[in-house]
């Protein structure tokens, strides 16, 4: 036996009788990560709180069990299908079953693999036979990060009331460095649909991606994208609607302590009852917002909703003293809001606008109530520019019952400068500053006359 080979084994032998050690101080590493990033999560989503906790640690191997519960005035208001208000609480529990590292299953160096499972309720177990209705598998790296791999089995249902419900699964990952300083994803849903007695609702081609990095204590910046090819339904109240390959982008940036946040939402066509278009689109960016302003109104809303509980009158409150607290810190630091564009297609024509919005100069002092009404109109700058063709503008005036009155006052509205009027469309500019409205130049309203 040479020396290399007596370096080697030896070496093997001290990772082979180190093992159970380096593997009981992971199991106390991941342990601990674990708890930072359940306490994270809790801190980001105010209505849940963790109801019950076990966690079991072995040397190799460890397993939790966590219960959330999930509080909400929203799930109180909503109505389903059949008019039964959905509860204003709800519970739910995850299992995992965790690996430790250094090397765990005998696989790829890491600090541990979690399998993940959500509790299925047993109406819904049944029909999935052995499978969970959600799962998780995420390897969490020796330096810090993960990446969880998602997927949900597809299954349909048939629910009490008589009405169904088809899923067509999902799958997803989820990448994230130490501390959650970054994250991007991709989500895929094929399908969903629900049909019931008073109408029904499915969607087609649900995709998102994104990568996002944390800024401003507990803000995330980045670019994500969030698509459905396909939203079909029907109402009561607004007879069928079909939507055709629907896309919101967000686009955020820092630069120092302000960030830039752009959304553009655009749809390729859409029908509702008589109503059809094409090519919408609406683009606005929200410019020189100061970050750490924003951060602290969204903690301080976060712990409204938080000590408010269920209680709507408390909530309220709680959110008009955050709002009285930050909002203003907010607008002393002059954001500027651009709507870039709103715009689409019917038979008859086309429809654009675009506005911007902004109040600079604005000081403490301003913003005391009532003061700041007056001061917002004075330091209040809006300009917009609206096009609309002339087929649109009939088709419009008919939608309102064709009342002749509009008609005139539109024409009133030409004759003294305030439309212009072209062969193709209608147009109008307005500007607003210094407590003064404009259209097309014009001052609006008009002056009375003088006698």
């Amino acid at each position: 036996m040479n020396r290399t080979t007596k370096i080697l084994l030896a070496v093997g032998g001290i990772i082979v009788l180190s093992y159970p050690g380096l593997a009981w101080v992971s199991g106390i590493a991941i342990e601990s990560r674990i708890q930072h990033s359940e306490q994270q999560m809790l801190d980001q989503v105010p209505y849940l709180a963790l109801v019950r906790r076990e966690y079991h640690r072995g040397v190799y191997r460890s397993t939790e069990t966590a219960t959330y519960g999930l509080r909400s005035p929203a799930l109180q208001a909503m109505k389903g299908a059949g008019g039964a208000a959905f509860p204003s609480s709800a519970t739910i529990t995850i299992v995992s079953n965790i690996r430790h590292g250094p090397f765990p299953g005998l696989h790829a160096m890491a600090l541990a693999v979690i399998d993940s499972t959500l509790v299925t309720p047993p109406a819904l177990q049944a029909e999935l036979g052995s499978k969970s209705i959600l799962q998780a598998h995420t390897t969490v790296g020796l330096l810090g990060g993960a990446t969880a791999g998602l997927s949900s089995p597809a299954f349909s249902l048939r629910l009490p009331d008589g009405s169904t419900l088809a899923w067509g699964g999902l799958t997803g990952t989820v990448t994230t460095t130490r501390g959650q300083a970054r994250w991007s994803g991709q989500l895929n849903a094929p399908r969903l649909a629900f049909a019931g007695a008073q109408g029904g609702i499915e969607l087609a081609g649900v995709e998102y991606s994104g990568s996002h990095a944390k800024a401003f204590d507990d803000l995330y910046l980045g670019t994500g994208t969030f698509t459905i090819e396909r939203l079909d339904g029907s109402s009561p109240r607004s007879g069928d609607y079909s939507l055709q390959r629907i896309s919101i982008t967000s686009t955020s940036k820092a630069d120092g302590e302000f960030f830039d946040l752009r959304v553009d939402a655009a749809m390729d066509a859409a029908k509702v009852a008589a109503v059809q278009l094409k090519n919408v689109t609406y683009s606005e960016s929200l410019e020189h917002v100061h970050g750490p302003s924003l951060a602290a109104l969204m903690r301080a809303i976060r712990g409204a909703q938080r000590q408010a509980g269920g209680n709507q009158t408390q909530l309220l409150a709680g959110v008009q003293d955050a709002l009285r607290q930050y909002g203003a810190d907010l607008l002393l630091h002059d954001p500027v809001l651009d709507i870039r564009q709103v715009s689409f297609t019917m038979p008859e024509g086309s429809f654009l606008l675009s506005a911007k919005v902004s109040a600079p100069g604005l000081s403490r002092a301003d913003l005391q109530w009532p003061a700041a009404i007056v001061a917002l109109e004075t330091h209040a700058q809006v300009t917009a520019d609206l096009r609309v063709d002339n087929g649109l503008v009939q088709k419009l005036l008919s939608m309102g019952g064709s009342n002749p009155k509009i008609g005139a006052q539109l024409t009133s509205l030409e004759q003294q400068g305030y439309l212009s009027a072209g062969s193709a469309a209608v147009t109008t500019h307005l500007g607003y500053s210094g407590g003064r409205l404009t259209l097309n130049g014009h001052p609006f309203p008009p002056a009375p006359p003088v006698n």
